[in-house]
């Protein structure tokens, strides 16, 4: 991690053991990811079943979309397990980004599951088929239940690829709200249109979550500054220092969108030893560090010396 942390001595042995696992409760992740597969995949088989007794696009189409949750989460589980190995000579940041990569796959086929769900439904509103209101109400109460757990112990998790499995979670448990909102409505209004209606309805607002999920995957592949953090503030910060006069070269980016990594140059306002020089770096890196910065690397120049490195257009 950081050259700032107790006993880390620069002997230019090329043996710093720098073993970037980042690996923050990999573990508790993947234990909770799994729980959420299992589950999913349990009620995509009572859906189906549901699905077909009930003559009901809407549960269909949610079953349908549940086996497609399904793969993306074993996809999601397997590359979140990766991200959790420690860096070697491939891969020398680590491999925090196949979490990400999970989140995009994950996305991917969410929105392909909701194209799907719309191409289904909408030749329903032309000519809409009765469904089964009595079954379509104990499928929806049992749907609100199930996922409505899972989405909680997804939820302890902060990692975009969790983050991406959570709205698996929530987009099922509201689908589950509308189909029992709807089934009631076919119940005592008979209007049959409303079980396609709300299925078009359901897949939009699942694109529309998506796509905000993958912007910001997408950003983190871009080599984007975390949205919560911009440089020029962590600029202003390592300039409270006394002995700072300047920064410049700063560049931040995220490996995964949790876990964050820094590098710029700081100028002294001073002649100070190799020791001083050193202390410096290491009260900016404890500084960097609240902004979820795990690594930061600091080259320090003198007042008046050119710096050589290029500006990046």
């Amino acid at each position: 991690m950081s050259e700032s942390k107790k006993g880390h001595h620069h002997h230019h042995s090329h043996s710093h053991g720098h073993h970037h696992s980042h690996s923050h409760g990999g573990s508790a992740v993947v234990g909770r990811m799994k729980w959420a597969l299992v589950l999913n995949l349990t009620f995509a088989i009572i859906e189906l079943v549901g699905g077909i007794l009930t003559n009901s696009v809407a549960i269909l189409s949610d079953a349908l979309h549940d086996f497609g949750d399904a793969i993306a989460m074993l996809t999601a589980i397997i590359l979140e397990k990766i991200s959790h190995k420690q860096s070697d000579a491939r891969f020398s940041y680590g491999y925090r980004r196949f979490s990400t990569l999970g989140a995009v796959i994950t996305g991917l086929i969410l929105i392909v599951g909701s194209v799907i769900i719309i191409v289904e439904a909408v030749p329903r509103l032309i000519e809409p088929q009765t469904p089964h209101a009595d079954g379509m109400i104990g499928l929806a109460v049992l749907g609100v239940i199930v996922n409505g757990y899972a989405a909680y112990r997804v939820s302890k998790g902060g990692s975009l690829n969790e983050r991406m499995l959570m709205w698996h979670m929530i987009e099922d448990v509201m689908g589950w709200v509308l189909v029992l909102v709807g089934a009631i409505a076919i119940k005592v209004f008979d209007i049959p249109q409303l079980d396609a209606g709300l299925a078009i309805v359901l897949a939009l607002w699942i694109l529309f979550n998506v796509f905000r999920n993958l912007q910001e995957a997408f950003k983190v592949f871009l080599m984007a500054s975390p949205s919560h953090i911009s440089v020029e503030e962590v600029e202003q910060e390592i300039k409270t220092l006394p002995e700072v006069e300047e920064v410049h070269h700063a560049h931040l980016w995220s490996l995964d969108g949790e876990n964050h990594i820094f590098t710029a140059h700081v100028v002294l306002n001073q002649q100070i030893t190799a020791l001083e020089a050193q202390a410096v770096k290491e009260k900016v890196k404890k500084l960097v560090a609240e902004y979820g910065i795990v690594e930061a690397t600091i080259e320090t120049e003198l007042s008046g010396m050119t710096c050589i490195d290029p500006v990046h257009k």
